[in-house]
């Protein structure tokens, strides 16, 4: 049975009907290797793409999607305290997901949800190093003694952290606050903020941009997108 091709993909992703619209206007929709026009009609069996990554019909077994989650909620499935949790931004059909490691209350960006274990345990194991990139803003600038500290390691409070990469994406000298870009292929509590903070540069805003070749571009706060398990690359 055919279905309208922003419908079709809005009951996929969670994405409004217009939003899906606004990607095909943008070229950013292929069906079957070609571009989508608006008003095209689709079937389950059609292969849709948003920005190269194949989103999930519903034959498959396990379903995995790639969360933009939002500042101030939990990530977890429950919470005894009733804050928000990232399970407040997907529909019933999706409940049974599981989030993929976590996300600090006030950070937001990309988090994987999925209910293939097999698959969380992949992504969480330590021994994979799967790169994460994350952007902040955050008080001064940093030197280049400072960089070379930081990923080497130091020990804060009992910890040894480190970062697998960072360098300087903006700093504006009026503010003196800059932006910057970390890769970790790890992850600790906090690891991020309190390593700054110790050299001197807390951390004003935080956000994962993307977990190995899934990025949160095209998405905002509160959306998701489906992805295949064999799409995933750790790059």
């Amino acid at each position: 049975m055919k279905t309208r091709i922003n419908r079709y993909i809005s009951s996929l992703t969670g994405l409004s009907r217009r939003r899906v619209d606004e990607l095909i206007k943008e070229f950013r929709v292929l069906v079957n290797g070609k571009v989508a026009k608006l008003g095209l009609m689709v079937e389950q069996e059609d292969d849709i793409e948003i920005d190269g990554v194949k989103l999930k019909n519903k034959k498959n077994k396990f379903e995995y999607i790639l969360l933009y989650k939002p500042k101030n909620c939990i990530t977890t499935r429950n919470d005894e305290k009733k804050r928000r949790t990232v399970m407040d931004f997907l529909p019933k059909s999706l409940q049974k997901l599981k989030p993929a490691g976590r996300l600090d209350f006030d950070t937001e960006g990309a988090l994987i949800l999925t209910d293939d274990g097999d698959f969380i345990n992949n992504l969480t194991h330590p021994k994979n190093q799967i790169n994460k990139i994350y952007r902040a803003k955050i008080f001064g600038i940093l030197t280049e003694n400072q960089i070379k500290t930081l990923l080497k390691g130091i020990k804060v409070e009992e910890r040894f952290l480190k970062l697998d990469g960072i360098k300087t994406i903006h700093y504006d000298e009026s503010s003196d606050k800059s932006i910057v870009e970390i890769l970790l292929k790890h992850g600790k509590q906090h690891e991020i903020k309190d390593i700054l903070k110790s050299l001197g540069h807390p951390v004003i805003t935080l956000e994962r941009i993307s977990i190995g070749n899934l990025s949160i571009k095209g998405l905002k706060p509160g959306e998701y997108k489906f992805f295949e398990k064999d799409d995933f690359k750790n790059v």
